[in-house]
């Protein structure tokens, strides 16, 4: 019995070493787990490749959630992988805007790769697809001589804006590359009134749409009008149909996403839509001969389509309209944060008005954000130029001085730390490199000049004596 009541002991014990042994092994994992992790991503920042680097040094704080070198690389590389996104979003824009869609659709990709969560860079590629997804047929378009897809958006859709849907629509990589003689199809979108005969309208097949689809607006002609004093959106609802509740068919024709932030002075297509009420024929002729004052200044009807076919009708329009269009361009930008289109748009206003005021007020508004914009991004000098650039605009701007000089100082100050970083780690040829551009600042700021000439002289009996140890080996 007593035999007995050994072994079981032994036995007891065996599994209790065993067990902890087990044990100890787990416990080891966890920290191993950390090394291989930690060494995958420092392998990953070696190669450049800082999205994976930064992946790596996730799992490793999911092992160790208190590893202070995860945490700092974390950080630092987090802000590099969103300061890349942005960069890639902003060069995407300039593209989006020069119509070249297969470049801006490539830095948008790009910028959520490097950050997945970026809004704008998701929006502008979900507001494509769904643009594509709501598309219930296209019309055929032969392209005539000095045609351009601006001109083709602001025929069809009443907007030049709206030319990016033609491009996307027909896979243009470059908006601004067609040729005399092309067939471009022209997208009929849900929710997008289109100036066309519905009859002309075409199904993906190549069929002739047996009946119009109930979201798509079909519209027979415009009136342009004035807003004068007191005027909305629901009154000139109420003007031309009869109905102040269809003020959202005016809202949508013109792209406002604010019905109620009309201004007096501002030109306003009126649609004149299928299968709704508008103002009678001959009101409109009078109206259009006697009553421009009033505040009605242009029909434009669409083209018979024989003439359409033939080429003769051209579509024109005017200087001031088209500086009208940059104006208020250059606003939805504003309202947007793309702050550099902005004010490429009001630049095109000036070269026409230089003195329009609400431009240069907005110009200077544009300059002023985009310097706040770069400034948070830590390009101080590019942000200290915007606001110089306000006060061109703006002398009495009263926050630019002071944020020039900080611009400026910060500038200094980071180089100068960078120097002193690098010189530490006998860097000598960065150091210089960051000191030389605060020097071209500014010669007087702390040590420069001297920590300057110490690198310099340092680096020079450095180079002096490889050169003097190769001279030596070759003999």
């Amino acid at each position: 019995m007593k035999n007995k009541t050994g072994i079981i002991g032994v036995v007891l014990l065996l599994c209790l070493v065993t067990g902890c042994a087990k044990f100890k092994s787990i416990t080891k994992r966890q920290p191993g787990l950390a090394e291989q992790y930690t060494a995958k991503a420092q392998e990953y920042e070696v190669k450049g490749d800082l999205v994976e680097a930064l992946e790596q040094y996730k799992l490793v704080l999911t092992v160790e959630p208190e590893n202070q070198l995860a945490k700092a690389k974390s950080e630092e590389i987090g802000q590099k992988v969103r300061k890349l996104a942005e960069e890639h979003y902003q060069t995407g824009l300039g593209f989006h805007r020069k119509g070249e869609y297969g470049k801006a659709r490539k830095e948008f990709l790009t910028a959520l790769r490097y950050n997945p969560e970026h809004p704008e860079a998701k929006d502008m590629l979900t507001r494509v697809i769904k643009g594509i997804e709501e598309v219930q047929g296209y019309i055929q378009h032969t392209i005539q001589p000095d045609e351009t897809l601006a001109t083709l958006a602001d025929r069809y859709y009443g907007d030049h804006r709206k030319f990016h849907l033609i491009a996307q629509y027909n896979e243009l990589e470059d908006a601004t590359k067609i040729r005399v003689g092309q067939e471009i199809r022209i997208p009929v979108i849900e929710g997008i009134p289109i100036m066309a005969d519905p009859a002309a309208i075409r199904t993906d097949t190549g069929e002739a749409l047996e009946s119009m689809p109930g979201k798509v607006i079909t519209v027979k002609s415009y009136v342009t009008h004035t807003v004068q004093p007191g005027e909305s959106l629901a009154e000139l609802a109420k003007m031309y149909y009869g109905d102040h509740k269809k003020f959202d068919l005016i809202a949508k024709f013109n792209g406002l996403e604010d019905p109620t932030g009309v201004r007096v002075g501002q030109k306003i297509k009126v649609p004149e839509i299928e299968g709704v009420p508008f103002l009678e024929k001959e009101k409109v002729e009078e109206t259009k001969e006697a009553k421009i004052d009033e505040g009605l200044t242009v029909i434009k009807e669409i083209p018979k389509l024989e003439e359409e076919k033939a080429g003769l009708i051209k579509e024109q329009i005017t200087i001031e309209d088209q500086v009208t269009n940059y104006r208020e361009l250059g606003i939805e930008l504003f309202k947007n944060k793309e702050y550099a289109g902005a004010i490429t748009e009001f630049q095109k206003v000036l070269n026409v008005h230089p003195e329009d005021s609400e431009t240069l007020e907005y110009l200077a508004k544009s300059h002023f954000e985009q310097g706040l914009v770069l400034f948070a991004k830590e390009d101080y000098l590019a942000a200290r130029d915007e606001f110089k650039a306000t006060l061109r605009y703006d002398r009495d701007c009263d926050k630019c001085e002071k944020n020039i000089q900080e611009s400026e100082e910060r500038y200094k100050d980071v180089h100068y730390g960078k120097g002193l970083s690098y010189f530490g780690e006998e860097k000598l040829a960065d150091a210089i490199r960051e000191w030389e551009l605060v020097y071209t600042l500014d010669t007087q700021y702390k040590d420069v000049d001297k920590n300057l000439k110490k690198a310099r002289t340092l680096l020079e009996r450095l180079e002096s004596i490889r050169r003097s140890k190769t001279k030596g080996g070759q003999q």
